[in-house]
């Protein structure tokens, strides 16, 4: 018998058991997803270089967020919040139910 931490009804169970499912595939994609486009950014290896030199940053660089380098760090932000969300939802669904 599975040991329920409240008595809830069996249809709520069996949503848990399903929306847990659910859960683990999606941070399973959205893990590709982050891991793909870290793999597909450049690497930015200037750091903080423009500082000491006093170079003024150009125009690209200003607008970098409408770039593909911009979007990518977007994507992977946003997975990566969506992954942490996810992976305290099922251990908030582990702690009600056990089974």
């Amino acid at each position: 018998m599975q040991t329920l931490l409240f008595a809830f009804p069996q249809w709520l169970v069996d949503t848990i058991l399903v929306g847990r499912t659910v859960i683990l595939v999606l941070t399973a994609l959205l893990a590709l997803t982050v891991i793909i486009t870290v793999l597909m950014q450049n690497n930015s290896s200037s750091g903080g270089t423009n500082v000491m030199t006093g170079v003024t940053e150009s125009y690209y660089s200003q607008n970098k967020g409408s770039s593909r380098e911009g979007k990518l760090k977007k994507i992977t932000t946003i997975c990566s919040i969506c992954i942490a969300v996810l992976v305290v939802i099922y251990f908030i669904t582990r702690i009600i139910y056990k089974g």
